[in-house]
């Protein structure tokens, strides 16, 4: 019997200003989201720092939704002031949505950003959001959670074979539906299939991680979630 595969249709980055520009001096890009309540539609971001924290964002299960370089909101310290174009804006399960500014530690140092977050914050709180956040390297480098982000996010675009996926839930559901990587490998006797199965099987929703802040290899607990 030969796959089928149907084609989905793909949205257009939603940015309120132009950030693929081909420009030197700044890796931009477009990759897509696997958020359903984004319609799986395609997402701009300017800088790979930038484009890390979506990895974040596309792995975070209370994270519903977000926009890259959502329309500027207006900042006042009482003094200047200024105009704030934040990188995204994050829609969390609860309804909450949060403003996000991403730049590297020595560029928040450089402009002395956190002297002025509490402007940013209530700025941000005027302009409709329910608050404001900045992340550098320091957060989004921190633990495992970048590398776990990038190797499920790799697999929601590539085709594993579905008999390999077949296989590997009947190997979860015999092993109780909580077991080691490794333990799935040995069982689902898939060979060098084996992990790539178990990461789509995470990328799908099928699976979760047990402990996040770990390193998704051969020792992480994976398990059926909780519904």
């Amino acid at each position: 019997m030969s796959a089928r595969y149907r084609a989905r249709f793909v949205g257009r980055p939603e940015p309120s200003r132009r950030l693929v520009t081909g420009r030197s001096d700044c890796f931009t890009g477009e990759f897509p989201s696997g958020k359903p309540a984004m319609g799986f539609r395609m997402v701009a971001y300017e800088g790979i720092l930038v484009r890390e924290f979506m990895a974040l964002l596309e792995d975070d299960a209370n994270v519903v939704s977000y926009r890259e370089a959502p329309p500027p909101f207006a900042w006042d310290d009482g003094d200047e002031g200024g105009e704030c174009r934040c990188h995204v804006a994050v829609t969390l399960a609860d309804g909450g949505r949060i403003a996000v500014l991403v730049h590297h530690a020595r560029h928040v140092r450089k402009a002395d950003l956190a002297a002025i977050v509490p402007y940013l914050t209530d700025g941000a709180i005027a302009a409709g959001y329910d608050g404001f956040e900045l992340w550098t390297e320091h957060e989004i480098h921190a633990g495992h959670g970048l590398a776990n982000a990038l190797l499920i996010a790799s697999e929601r675009t590539f085709v594993v074979d579905e008999t390999a996926l077949h296989t590997m839930r009947n190997a979860v559901d015999r092993l109780g539906g909580h077991a080691t990587v490794r333990e799935l490998r040995i069982e689902s006797s898939l060979g060098a299939a084996a992990f790539r199965a178990v990461v789509k099987l995470i990328a799908m929703g099928e699976l979760v991680q047990v402990d996040r802040r770990a390193i998704l290899d051969d020792h992480a607990l994976v398990e059926i979630p909780r519904r």
